[in-house]
């Protein structure tokens, strides 16, 4: 069975080149384990919504995804706002030229396919990606067994050719093999083949943007997994809005009363509305880190004390009541704030 192939999405104009550039990226943030932000600019778009072929967006989406703080600090909770794959790009008929490539493969293609967008912009000769998978359960197994991606690359320079691209690189067997993706070339690709992108060499560097399409595992198939695949955004690929906390953050936990404060990163305060000021700590700690890390691209993060009155069993409870015995059991990122979260967005 094949598990790659390449297609060529035509655009004379160069439309989708000059819609990319619109693209929010971002360089440094936090990542799963704070110190690992991503070798690259990246942006995620998809909130949930489906959409037609000719880009008309409808259905039910999530305003807002959140995740564990950090992997070892499973008592933050970090919650970015979802962003809506952007008009302009799908004007371009992009979705179409993707899921027409799926279509030629042989995948299920339906208004869910590639509506999950993570975006990355290399701009330096050090940028890069370690070698992965992208088979996590929350996608969906369009193909067979397997879930199946579709990876846009576009060159800043908007020049056709196979030369001087990228060193892009899937793993057969214990080697690896070069893949030439070329500017307009769309790749369609098996999720449980091992990929990466190495430190580019030579003197003719190319900046290049790299947007992969993927397909979520639907919510009445399992809510949990669908709000995880879009949670995945906040680990990598948006800034952090708000940040749950337990009350150990602060230096006298005993006077913080619930509710939203705008934390100071350079006081290492948070102030409430009203304007009182509350210490946080400055212990070195990994929750020290988790407050630094998710400020350095918001200035106005707010925090806000973890919730008390519901437990992780009482949660899943009502998921269950509500959406089936099918419901996953969610793994420590997906927090308990992030469930309750989940079930009032």
């Amino acid at each position: 069975m094949t598990n790659y192939k390449i297609y060529h999405f035509e655009d004379d104009k160069n439309e989708l080149l000059e819609s990319v550039r619109k693209f929010d990226f971002l360089r440094g943030l936090p990542g799963g384990w704070l110190e690992y932000s991503p070798p690259r600019k990246v942006i995620g778009y998809g909130d949930g919504s489906l959409y037609t072929d000719e880009g008309k967006k409808y259905g039910k989406y999530w305003k807002n995804t959140s995740w564990s703080g950090s992997t070892p600090a499973t008592q933050t909770t970090a919650v970015c706002k979802t962003g809506a794959i952007p008009s302009h790009f799908l004007k371009t008929k992009i979705l179409k030229g993707v899921r027409d490539a799926l279509r030629d493969f042989g995948a299920d293609v339906d208004d869910s396919t590639g509506t999950g967008l993570w975006c990355n912009y290399y701009t330096q000769e050090g940028d890069i990606i370690s070698g992965h998978k992208d088979d996590e359960n929350y996608y969906q197994r369009n193909f067979g067994n397997q879930p199946l991606f579709v990876s846009l690359t576009l060159f800043e320079d908007g020049k056709i050719g196979e030369e001087d691209v990228a060193r892009f690189q899937i793993k057969e067997g214990d080697n690896w093999k070069q893949v030439n993706l070329s500017h307009l070339s769309l790749l369609v690709m098996s999720g449980g083949i091992e990929h990466r992108v190495m430190k580019y060499l030579g003197n003719k560097f190319r900046k290049r943007y790299n947007i992969t399409f993927r397909t979520p595992i639907k919510r009445e198939e399992d809510i949990i997994k669908n709000y995880r695949f879009f949670g995945n955004f906040g680990r990598y690929y948006r800034k952090t809005e708000m940040l749950f906390v337990p009350p150990k953050c602060f230096k006298n936990p005993e006077n913080v009363k619930s509710g939203s404060l705008t934390y100071d990163r350079n006081k290492n305060i948070c102030v409430s509305n009203s304007g009182k000021e509350y210490k946080m700590i400055s212990d070195g700690s990994y929750y020290e880190k988790v407050l630094k890390g998710h400020s350095r691209f918001n200035d106005k993060l707010q925090i806000i004390l973890n919730p008390t009155e519901n437990t992780r069993k009482e949660m899943m409870e009502v998921i269950r009541k509500k959406y089936g015995k099918q419901v996953s059991n969610p793994p420590g990122s997906t927090t308990t704030v992030s469930l309750i979260l989940m079930m009032t967005d």
